[in-house]
């Protein structure tokens, strides 16, 4: 953790890249198949999500709750293939995640 003089010595920059570090979040055990998660639990087969719980499939979300094949989404409950906050159904989810180079 820095120290009050150090944090109001940085940039905007380096406050937003520190905002991210693993001196301010930490990484959760109970997660499966997930890698560069953070603060999530009972999510499986994610990657670089924050603040999610029981989720499937998903990556680059924050704070999800029970959704399952997103990409880019935050704040969302209950959602299916959806990539920023809107559900385009599978087929669609699926050419758009292989258009993209992902999964």
């Amino acid at each position: 953790m820095k120290t009050k003089e150090e944090i109001l010595k940085m940039s905007k920059k380096e406050l937003l890249d520190y905002k991210w570090s693993d001196d301010l979040i930490e990484k959760e055990n109970n997660n499966s198949n997930c890698s560069d998660c953070y603060n999530c639990s009972d999510c499986y087969y994610c990657s670089n999500c924050y603040y999610c719980s029981n989720c499937y499939n998903c990556s680059d979300c924050s704070n999800c709750y029970n959704c399952s094949n997103c990409y880019a989404c935050k704040n969302v409950i209950n959602f299916k293939y959806a990539i920023c906050n809107v559900e385009v159904g599978k087929e669609a989810y699926e050419k758009k995640m292989k258009e993209l180079g992902i999964k």
